[in-house]
């Protein structure tokens, strides 16, 4: 993911995300940072805000471990939350497996030089 949309994603989420500092710079707990294309900016985004607003309505500790994409899909490790946020989390993977991790429009999962991975046809390399 671009670092623009990765400081924007810190920035709105600071609480399952990490934070940006004093000197403009953000502190992340995610191992590698985000690792994924920014056709999932979108749903990663709302997926985000989701937990975010169930963490601190509840009162729920929730800390993303890692993010990238993974057998043509999302996978989104975290530590704490409770079932509700592992549903939206599973919910996410779900839908991401059906996007164009490239530009966001609708994909599917396909098989490329043995990878596979979620694109629309403009993106399917050959």
């Amino acid at each position: 993911m671009s670092p623009e949309i990765e400081i924007e994603l810190h920035t709105k989420y600071p609480k399952v995300l990490g934070y940006i500092n004093e000197e403009g710079t953000y502190k992340t707990r995610l191992w590698g940072g985000f690792q994924c294309g920014d056709g999932w900016h979108q749903l990663i985004d709302t997926l985000c805000a989701s937990i975010q607003a169930r963490a601190e309505a509840t009162g729920l500790e929730v800390h993303a471990t890692q993010i990238k994409e993974k057998f043509g899909s999302l996978r989104f490790y975290f530590q704490g939350g409770d079932d509700h946020i592992s549903g939206m989390i599973d919910l996410a993977e779900e839908l991401l497996s059906k996007i164009c991790e490239i530009c966001g429009k609708p994909g599917q999962k396909k098989t490329v030089q043995g990878w596979l991975i979620t694109r629309c046809d403009a993106h399917t390399p050959t």
